[in-house]
């Protein structure tokens, strides 16, 4: 098995809010005390009371005021989320912000999509908002596009803190660390999977109107070897990428990269047929 590593640089943009949303009815139910997290991290984590806010936010964190104020404290980043921007619709766009020959090019778009922070008791929920089906409020088939179309719980994070002003605290550092499929370029690479151990966040920067979160992120992707002959000469490379996630640009490419990739099998296929003494 052959490993291809692609470097990225992923930079996450939620713009300023699209417009505000009522609070749902009815929240939707706390899971019990020590229960698991979701699959692959996602939820939160062993439920803990929110400290005192001097405890989490200490005098060593760097803070930032925006949309939302952005602390780094060593290398975890927080969110401290207004009460009034809670339940609002933001537009988060996903770019492959740089990358290198034969994955892509920099600049195109990964995804976009609509969310929303919730807070749920001492919990914070990521929603995705999804706008395919819609219908008039007051008609009567409004109910039933409503329960086909429940909001998605992206991730969820524990409460690290309150301030004094109520806004909630929450460490964000594995929305960004993590392979989250929702904003993931893996798929798109045909990666394999992806290398925390080579994977870091750059940068959070809040803005009066949107966040921009830029992360370098590592991914291996696994080649199947084609059976090799005896005094075969078997040849595995490596590539690098940077993806970088904001904004909204077109997708480039990805024909040329298809065919880069399948002219990189062929030479290696002819490689590993090869006769011994013509090698």
């Amino acid at each position: 098995m052959y490993r291809f590593v692609l470097s990225l640089l992923l930079s996450m943009c939620a713009a300023t809010a699209l417009r505000a949303q009522e609070p749902p009815a009815e929240p939707p139910a706390t899971p019990a005390a020590g229960a698991p997290a979701l699959a692959g991290g996602r939820g939160a984590a062993a439920t803990n009371e929110p400290q005192p806010y001097d405890k989490v936010i200490t005098k060593e964190a760097k803070s930032k005021t925006g949309v939302f104020t952005v602390h780094e404290l060593k290398d975890k980043y927080y969110y401290e989320i207004p009460k009034d921007q809670l339940n609002k619709e933001f537009l988060w766009n996903t770019q492959i912000a740089k990358t290198t020959e034969g994955v892509g090019y920099g600049g195109q778009e990964l995804t976009d999509r609509v969310v929303r922070w919730e807070l749920n008791g001492n919990k914070v929920h990521l929603r995705s908002i999804d706008y395919q089906v819609v219908a008039d409020p007051k008609s009567p088939i409004a109910q039933a596009v409503r329960a086909a179309n429940n909001d998605t719980i992206v991730m969820t994070f524990p409460v690290a803190a309150f301030s004094k002003e109520g806004a909630p605290v929450i460490d964000v550092t594995r929305l960004f660390s993590t392979d989250v499929p929702e904003f993931s370029a893996r798929q798109r690479l045909n990666a394999s999977a992806m290398d925390a151990s080579r994977s870091y966040i750059e940068r959070v920067s809040p803005y009066p109107e949107n966040i921009e979160a830029v992360a370098t992120v590592t991914y291996t992707r696994a080649q199947t070897p084609v059976a090799a002959t005896p005094g075969a000469v078997i040849v595995a490379g490596g590539d690098a990428a940077r993806q970088r996630h904001c904004g909204a640009a077109p997708q480039h490419g990805e024909a040329s990269r298809k065919n880069h990739d399948a002219a990189r099998l062929r030479r290696a296929r002819r490689l590993l047929h090869a006769e011994p003494d013509r090698l």
